[in-house]
């Protein structure tokens, strides 16, 4: 949890709604007041769009959205495309992370983590620590979040969220881990999250971002009905009204 916000005070998780594919769901977003958008820009995702699409999609979005760039195992020149493309707030990156690409990340970096559980791996019973302390101390101010995701980013699916083996999301991530001016890494909560139980994951991780796609979409990419109903809930789990 970054080291501005108080850890007696129960604060409204920022929402990030993520795998924009068409440009009308800006307006989405920007009815629904969301802090954040992000653009899969992978491939074999059924959320891939090209960077061109994602800067019109972009285009339609308010000032006060910061636009978040997907990838997975990043290459230096993907980094160079996306900062090159002068749109992109953020840049997320699951899986790979070399140092050369961290490197030359003139933006802040979200790391992603694909976990079955939070307590673990099979390697770590601190997985969020141990990914932290393997990237070069050098340039781990650049990592400005840590996301913790389900093992499959995108199968709509949550990690194990079983009490016993939460092991303190929170407490993994201090003000010495790294952060960008000196806040610290905040923490994102994302996989399988929707608005039914957005408000258990909220009073189990207390994240200082959510992170939602596949809860908010329907037939035809992201509901407008289905963003609400979630920007709603996190809201009113933050109010009091959803423990």
């Amino acid at each position: 949890m970054r080291k501005d916000m108080d850890p007696e005070r129960f604060t409204t998780p920022l929402i990030k709604i993520c795998g924009l594919t068409d440009v009308r769901e800006a307006s989405f977003l920007n009815a629904a007041e969301a802090d954040y958008a992000g653009f899969v820009f992978y491939p074999p995702s059924k959320r891939y769009v090209t960077l061109e699409n994602a800067r019109e999609i972009a285009s339609g979005l308010t000032d006060r959205i910061k636009r978040v760039a997907v990838l997975v195992s990043p290459s230096a020149s993907d980094i160079d495309k996306i900062q090159e493309s002068g749109f992109i707030d953020i840049i997320q990156i699951h899986k790979e992370l070399s140092t050369e690409v961290l490197k030359i990340s003139k933006l802040p970096v979200w790391r992603a983590l694909n976990l079955s559980s939070l307590s673990g791996s099979g390697e770590t019973d601190r997985p969020v620590i141990s990914a932290l302390s393997q990237l070069p101390e050098e340039y781990r101010h650049k990592i400005e979040a840590v996301l913790v995701d389900a093992p499959d980013f995108g199968s709509g699916k949550t990690f194990d969220w079983g009490e016993e083996r939460i092991a303190g999301a929170d407490e993994q991530i201090s003000p010495e881990s790294g952060g960008t001016e000196g806040k610290g890494v905040s923490f994102i909560l994302a996989g399988g999250l929707n608005a039914g139980n957005v408000a258990e994951g909220i009073r189990l991780f207390k994240p200082d971002i959510v992170d939602v796609s596949s809860g908010v979409e329907g037939e035809h990419g992201k509901d407008e009905n289905l963003i609400n109903e979630f920007v709603k809930a996190v809201r009113n789990t933050a109010a009091g009204k959803g423990i």
